[in-house]
């Protein structure tokens, strides 16, 4: 009798057994992917044939090494904060390197985006020669019309504090700066995506900038400079995190024999200015693209 007892007892078992091995066993659920982070650091390293500002050669028409980093933080979906440094090698018989700092917020609404923030030049060094640092504050829109055409502009002022209201004792009395010191500009540019397919799915799109820079009687009477319009036409191709400019740059101004201004006359009669051809390739990603 026992071992009947026992044989049913094994019996049953081992259909259970058999039972909960068929039925379907329930997946655990996945784990919900984490928010995306809202800081990211963009950088990025570019090789001139002339570092051009505004019309005017920094690096006495000379190759340049530049680079920059920035940290970024997405506070929304409309609100960026960011601070970054910018540096370029030059050659302006002044200084031999310039530092820019940056800090500041974008905002983009639709197509609308509006960067505005504040910039230090700093030219190490440089005080000694009278170029000095300062800083400057500008304001940026732009506006996405379509997926080919994007319009923006940039206004900068430097707050009447133009070169720290420095000036070279051989043009001011005892060095002493005479007048206002106001300095900004203006400038209007675009991005032109061409319609025009090249292998491995590079980008080619035409920038062109034109862009008026104005000097106060203070400014002018101390340092030379005059008031310029410049403009400039680029042509870009870009593969993914890297970019041809080939880029064509023009200014009204010519180095005045009688008071130096921003074309010079530099080191051995040297011009800054002039229509000028620059080639620049630049790489540029972030750490979330790395990802």
């Amino acid at each position: 009798m026992k071992k009947v007892v026992l044989s049913v007892v094994a019996a049953l078992a081992l259909t259970t057994s058999a039972l909960a091995a068929d039925m379907p066993v329930k997946a655990a659920k996945a784990a919900p992917a984490p928010p995306p982070s809202p800081f990211d650091i963009l950088f990025g390293t570019a090789l001139t044939t002339d570092y051009e500002l505004r019309g005017v050669s920094q690096s006495n028409h000379r190759p340049a090494v530049q680079g920059y980093t920035e940290f970024d933080y997405t506070a929304t979906d409309w609100l960026k904060l960011y601070a970054g440094v910018w540096g370029s090698s030059l050659w302006t018989g002044f200084a031999n390197a310039e530092f820019d700092l940056t800090a500041g917020v974008r905002f983009s609404w639709g197509n609308f985006g509006l960067d505005v923030g504040v910039i230090d030049y700093q030219y190490p060094g440089g005080g000694v020669n009278f170029i000095g640092d300062w800083p400057e504050m500008y304001v940026k829109p732009s506006y996405k019309f379509n997926d080919w055409l994007t319009v923006g502009g940039t206004f900068e002022t430097a707050f009447n504090n133009f070169n720290d209201k420095v000036c070279n004792p051989a043009v001011c009395a005892g060095g002493v700066w005479v007048g206002s010191a106001d300095h900004y500009y203006v400038s209007g540019n675009a991005v032109i995506t061409l319609p025009i397919t090249l292998p491995y799915s590079i980008a080619v799109s035409l920038n062109p900038e034109v862009g008026y820079e104005n000097y106060s009687s203070g400014v002018t009477t101390n340092l030379g400079f005059v008031k310029d319009t410049w403009w400039d036409v680029g042509l870009d191709f870009n593969y993914k995190a890297v970019t041809l400019d080939l880029r064509y740059w023009g200014i009204n101004v010519k180095p005045n024999p009688a008071a130096a201004n921003e074309c010079g006359p530099g080191p051995a009669g040297q011009s800054f200015c002039g229509s000028r051809f620059v080639a620049t390739l630049k790489f540029d990603t972030s750490l979330s693209a790395l990802k």
